[in-house]
This record gives C-alpha cells, sequence and structure tokens, in this order.
C-alpha cells in the first residue's frame, strides 16, 4: 500500500464517499492532485464522479453565499478560494468577471471567454455589455494560467488597463485581476498593477 500524508488521508477519506474503493487509484492516477482529480471528475462518466464534481459546486456555492452577504474586500480570501475552485483543474485559458453591486455585493459570477493552453481572446465590449446588463458598480477580473505561472504578461497588463478604461466610462470600477494557476494566485490590485 502505497505511503499517503495524514492530509493525503483525509483527502482519501473524503474522496471514498464519493469514488469508493477508485478513490485511492483515482487519486493516484492524477499525481495525488485534487486540481487534475476534479477536472478529470468534471468530464467523467465514471462512478461517483458525478457526485464529486456536485460536492465541488456545492463548496462554490458555499464560497459565493458568503461573497453574496458582505462586501468580497471583506472576505478577498473566499473569492480567491472560490476562483481556485472554479479554475481546478482545467487544462485550458479562461477568463471569468465576477460582477458586483454598489455594495461591492456579489451579482454573478460568469466565464466570458474560453481560449486554449495558453491564451484566450477577450473583447472589452463584450464586458461592458455584461456589465450593464447585471447593472453592475465593480468587477473584479481573473483568468487562469494552465502553465502554473501567476507572473501576468504584458498583454495581461495591457487588457487589465484596456478594460479598467473602457469599464470607468459607464462608471464600473475594476476592483483586482486576479491570475489564478493550481493554488497560487497573483492579485493585481496588492503588486500595484491596478
Amino acid at each position: 500500500m502505497p505511503s499517503y500524508t495524514p492530509i493525503q488521508q483525509r483527502i482519501l477519506g473524503c474522496l471514498r464517499v464519493f469514488l469508493g474503493e477508485q478513490a485511492a487509484p483515482l487519486y493516484d492516477a492524477h499525481g495525488r492532485s485534487l486540481q487534475r482529480l476534479a477536472a478529470f471528475a468534471r468530464d467523467s462518466g465514471l462512478p461517483g464522479c458525478q457526485e464529486l464534481s456536485t460536492g465541488l459546486a456545492l463548496a462554490q456555492a458555499l464560497l459565493a453565499e458568503a461573497m453574496s452577504s458582505a462586501p468580497v474586500f471583506d472576505s478577498p480570501a473566499a473569492v480567491t478560494d472560490f476562483l481556485k475552485l472554479h479554475f481546478a483543474g482545467q487544462a485550458y485559458e479562461s477568463f471569468v468577471v465576477v460582477f458586483l453591486d454598489a455594495r461591492h455585493q456579489l451579482i454573478v459570477v460568469e466565464d466570458v471567454f474560453r481560449g486554449t493552453l495558453t491564451q484566450t481572446s477577450v473583447y472589452p465590449r463584450e464586458i461592458l455589455k455584461r456589465a450593464l446588463h447585471h447593472n453592475a458598480a465593480a468587477v473584479i477580473l481573473a483568468h487562469n494560467h494552465p502553465s502554473g505561472s501567476t507572473d501576468p504578461s504584458r498583454a495581461d497588463e495591457m487588457l487589465t488597463e484596456t478594460l479598467r478604461s473602457t469599464l470607468s466610462l459607464i462608471d464600473v470600477r475594476v476592483l483586482d485581476h486576479l491570475i489564478i494557476a493550481g493554488n497560487a494566485s497573483l492579485s493585481f490590485a496588492q503588486r500595484g498593477l491596478l
């Protein structure tokens, strides 16, 4: 029997509820990474995978509930945790917008663009339309880097500035742009890039 750390043993105990005897082989086959296993479960027809995906969706809903009942600045970790779950194991880049009301409480989170392994095309006009549709007062931008690096590219910085300028025309503030790479994250606001 393979050796597992106490944390891995706890994870396996939880996974067994969903995957039964297949928990350990699937966990090992995905490099003992919940990120990779979650991505596999989303697309798998194996018994228990749909239930595991549903459990992850409930965890996201729990975090979204926290963002809906208080300003996101009261719990920036909840936003980051929500996005880490959202992007978990994605093998492609995607761009998400968190739409907020005037009190910076969550209205909705939308995947607005899906790209390839290394890039995604983002159209400011479409984000502006979605902000108007939701009557948003502020947004948090986010995208993932499947490469595992949270370093922003020059294109990421230019896009952020373009979106900030575009959305300011309709009085929508860009509060942050987050890059998620597995369990790591980078905040443009905290880095002084916004």
